[in-house]
Formats: structure tokens, C-alpha cells, sequence
């Protein structure tokens, strides 16, 4: 499935199982705009703990998996853009710059 999907989408997609997954929180404002439509997926997906985002990530419906990683390739310059840059060096980088960095790792273990 190759667009990016909504909260919603993503939540029917996933189907009962959902509602096990806590979404993470940040600042909206502390995303960049042309990454905002990641939004949803790094509200589910961009869990800082390692063990338990490999959990969500193993309970995620393959159809979803594959489309978390269609989009983060999609997006990988932008991320690159924002994840390697002033905020990487920062010693307090925001809630929203963590889930970001979490999610693209969570891709990765996929």
C-alpha cells in the first residue's frame, strides 16, 4: 500500500489488536512542516524503548509494516534533513525529534 495513511487508516488497518498500542506524545509544532504527515506514524511507532517498539512492531500487521517503511523511504531526505541536523548535537532534543528518531530505527528492525 503505497500512500500515506491517517491516524484512522492506520487504526482500522490494524484492526483489534490496536488497542494495545500507546501512542506516544509531542509538540506538533516542534515537527517539521514537510514532515508533519508523519505524524501518525511516529505517534505509534516512534516508542524511544527499544524492547517495546520491537514489540508494537511485531504485533503491526504486515501490510502496515510494509507501509511504514514505503513512507520513511519516501520521506528519507527530509529526515535526514531534520534527524542530522542543529537538533542532533542538542542535549535535550524534543519529544517529537526522539519518536521521529525511534520510528526510523523501528524501520530498521523491520
Amino acid at each position: 500500500m503505497n500512500k500515506i495513511l491517517t491516524l484512522e487508516e492506520i487504526e482500522s488497518g490494524w484492526g483489534k489488536g490496536f488497542s494495545a498500542n500507546e501512542k506516544v506524545t509531542f509538540e506538533v509544532q516542534d515537527v517539521p512542516e514537510n514532515l508533519r504527515p508523519l505524524i501518525p506514524y511516529a505517534l505509534l511507532w516512534g516508542i524511544s524503548d527499544d524492547w517495546f517498539r520491537e514489540d508494537a512492531l511485531k504485533r503491526t500487521p504486515s501490510n502496515l509494516k510494509e507501509n511504514l517503511k514505503w513512507v520513511v523511504g519516501e520521506f528519507d531526505d527530509q529526515l535526514d534533513a531534520w534527524l542530522a541536523g542543529a537538533e542532533a548535537a542538542c542535549l535535550s532534543p524534543s519529544n517529537a525529534y526522539i519518536a521521529f528518531s525511534a520510528m526510523r530505527m523501528g524501520v530498521d528492525f523491520i
